[in-house]
């Protein structure tokens, strides 16, 4: 089968499993106690582990692709979705066990040296510098990069729907980039992930039925990693990606003053936000001014939004 017709197919498949199995897993992990407070909701839980069913529409995904694709495709999906489920079992013993901080940076850098097999470019393309780096990309920036990524994902959240909506996000803006340099020929590595997540966001976002936790941002973001290094846009990531890096430093600045390890703020009687710092993006708005969590996470999606268009209009194009 050739053409758009398989691309959509496993967008649907992806989409209508997620859609469908995400209800059911509501149900059954509420029944069994697998739930977390709603820090921002006065005595609510909301079930969580909610990558699973996002885990469920990609897997359903890449099984109907193994009907369509030729062998060719298949291998590079089967190792670029390797990858994503080995951020993906990380990221559930992170929530199981708590790995820590440290390993967060260590392991991740090993899960992601699978990239090596689908023999990326080696080349780094600096605006008008092009850079042959041989190895070094190989075992080195390219894992880096898809680690850092998926951290960065997995830092950025804290609110209703929005590290996955901030996800949702950056993928559209992806599929732009490739299709616009590469027309349709390497959708096919993300679109299981875009259907899935369109589908749980739907559930994800405010006010939130389920949280997708670690689990679902660690995977995510080596899914979109991972992209990112295949279709050589590293530049275009970075600045997709500013708002995530603006929410990482502000965390070394938070350190740095030592201010602790509060995690989260409170919610006044009118339902605006009182938090304790302005150092994370998701505290500086409401920081400064009375917004509830619903306003807050609009401003934080604008934010993406506005460095999506700024990387698809600034960065050149292959």
């Amino acid at each position: 089968m050739e053409g758009i017709i398989p691309l959509i197919i496993i967008t649907l498949v992806s989409f209508l499993v997620t859609l469908v199995y995400t209800p059911r897993f509501i149900r059954k992990a509420t029944d069994k106690g697998i739930v977390a407070k709603d820090m921002y909701k006065k005595n609510v839980v909301v079930p969580t582990l909610g990558g699973l069913p996002i885990l469920a529409g990609i897997s359903a995904s890449l099984i109907v692709a193994i009907l369509i694709f030729d062998v060719e495709i298949l291998q590079k999906l089967v190792i670029f979705y390797f990858i994503s489920f080995l951020f993906a079992m990380f990221g559930l013993a992170d929530d199981l066990f708590d790995v820590g901080r440290k390993s967060k940076i260590f392991i991740p850098f090993v899960l992601a040296l699978p990239i090596i097999a689908l023999n990326p470019e080696t080349n780094l393309e600096l605006y008008l510098v092009n850079i042959e780096l041989g190895k070094y990309y190989l075992f080195i920036i390219a894992p880096v990069y898809i680690m850092v990524v998926a951290n960065l994902i997995n830092m950025h959240s804290g609110y209703n729907g929005l590290s996955c909506g901030l996800s949702y996000i950056l993928t559209c803006f992806l599929i732009i980039r490739s299709y616009l340099e590469h027309d349709f020929d390497n959708l096919f590595y993300i679109l299981p992930t875009f259907g899935a997540l369109l589908a749980f966001l739907y559930f994800n976002t405010y006010p939130a039925k389920i949280f997708w936790a670690n689990i679902g941002s660690l995977m995510t973001g080596s899914i979109l990693g991972s992209f990112i290094v295949i279709n050589k846009m590293e530049v275009f990531g970075f600045v997709i990606l500013i708002p995530h890096i603006v929410n990482f430093l502000m965390y070394v600045v938070w350190k740095i003053k030592g201010l602790g390890e509060v995690k989260f703020g409170r919610v006044r009687e009118d339902g605006t936000l009182e938090v304790p710092n302005p150092w994370t993006l998701k505290w500086t708005f409401p920081y400064y001014f009375r917004l509830t969590e619903h306003q807050t996470m609009w401003i934080l999606y604008s934010l993406t939004l506005f460095s999506g268009i700024l990387g698809l209009v600034l960065v050149p194009y292959s």
